[in-house]
């Protein structure tokens, strides 16, 4: 095989050959071609030995064992096109090598994509926000947001995402998609989280209506800015959680890249696998996806341990993450709630509990739990009849007696 020289090559061989020549010392040649005396003494004796093919490096020519062949580059883009479509290169590049058994770099698909015209390179755009240090433990901050995303891409119903990010390490301490963006299926994930991890110290969130009433009230509301507290904020307090509002989406820029990432690589995924239902993707959600995200993605935090708070035994999760309102009990011992009527029962403290105010806990289950002064009381629902329902009744009864 007949291999040219290049510029650099044919000045190596000339200098070498002066060299061996005598017409130039080993310690002069060693400068003009920047190698060391060693490197001479080996190279004047292959130019001695072999001619000017001494001076070309022995790979020269010849195709490395581990290159990538056409066959494997047009498999590539082919996958690229059609089973991975719409995978980033990092992602595809893992499923490359993990379930296709293509060892490759993430470099090389894309140098193979560009070449074959299946990929374009891209300019980041600078940024001009102010970066903000993370926080210094894991469990220090909890960020938490909702990703309206088409996640299933028009396989299967509408989803939201709804989750947290740990400030300090990006990991995703806990997700789940939900049908709604509603104050239960957000109470749902928190209370998983504080389940599994702890209370945080701090929670981060937007002003979206789940976290914080802003809507307009009444004057003394809008001058003094004292709005109700929402269940979710109520919850946190009463965990003693102190909560932050964050006044941009790129103020939370944590969870919104958390977001990006999961939009990009869970949704590739679940179309890899044809998930189409609530059920099967949060299952692979859960099991799956999350432990990988975490692995790749979090990163230690700047100091050593866990802020989280350790549940205070005795605390009940379910009298905590639920919907709190007041009522009064009627006069025939009754309350009202969401349009049903609980008939509240006698312990052995009081008969009734006419005109006291109670508290009614709706539990993410459904069940309705009704307290007075910390203490739960029994109670079964009943069907109260209407005003039209009594006063029917009431001619009935008449109707009897008259004949």
């Amino acid at each position: 095989m007949q291999i040219t020289l290049t510029m650099k090559e044919l000045n190596r061989f000339k200098v070498i050959s002066e060299a061996n020549d005598g017409h130039l010392k080993v310690k002069a040649a060693a400068v003009i071609l920047k190698l060391s005396e060693r490197q001479i003494f080996r190279l004047k004796a292959k130019v001695k030995k072999e001619g000017p093919q001494g001076v070309i490096h022995k790979t020269k020519g010849k195709t490395r064992p581990r290159w990538l062949t056409e066959r494997i580059k047009d498999r590539i883009n082919h996958l690229y096109k059609t089973k991975y479509k719409g995978f980033n290169l990092s992602h595809m590049t893992e499923f490359l090598n993990d379930h296709e058994k293509i060892k490759v770099s993430r470099e090389s698909t894309r140098q193979t994509l560009i070449a074959k015209g299946s990929y374009a390179p891209w300019k980041k755009q600078p940024k001009h926000r102010q970066w903000r240090e993370p926080s210094a433990k894991e469990g220090y901050m909890l960020q938490f947001d909702t990703s309206d995303h088409d996640w299933l891409e028009g396989r299967g119903p509408k989803l939201y995402l709804i989750g947290g990010a740990d400030d300090a390490t990006s990991k995703c301490p806990g997700a789940r998609f939900a049908l709604s963006d509603s104050c239960i299926e957000n109470m749902r994930v928190l209370k998983h989280i504080v389940k599994a991890k702890g209370i945080p110290l701090v929670f981060y969130c937007d002003k979206d209506a789940n976290f914080k009433t802003i809507r307009h009230q009444g004057i003394h509301q809008q001058l003094t800015g004292e709005y109700a507290q929402t269940q979710i904020e109520r919850a946190l307090k009463e965990l003693g959680v102190q909560i932050i509002y964050a006044g941009s989406a790129q103020a939370k820029g944590r969870i919104e890249r958390t977001w990006g990432i999961f939009q990009d690589r869970l949704c590739s995924e679940l179309r890899l696998y044809k998930i189409s239902t609530l059920e099967s993707a949060n299952h692979y959600l859960l099991e799956e996806f999350i432990p990988k995200h975490n692995r790749k993605f979090s990163h230690p935090a700047k100091e050593q341990g866990i802020a989280y708070r350790p549940l205070p035994k005795g605390i009940n999760l379910d009298n905590i993450f639920c919907l709190k309102e007041e009522r009064t009990v009627a006069s025939d011992n009754t309350i009202s709630y969401n349009s049903k009527t609980y008939q509240i029962l006698p312990n052995k403290y009081r008969i009734s509990f006419v005109k006291a105010k109670v508290m009614v806990h709706e539990h993410l289950n459904g069940s309705i739990h009704i307290f007075y002064k910390n203490k739960e009381l029994k109670n079964k629902q009943i069907q109260k009849l209407t005003n039209k329902q009594q006063n029917l009744k009431n001619t009935d009864i008449l109707s009897l007696h008259k004949t």
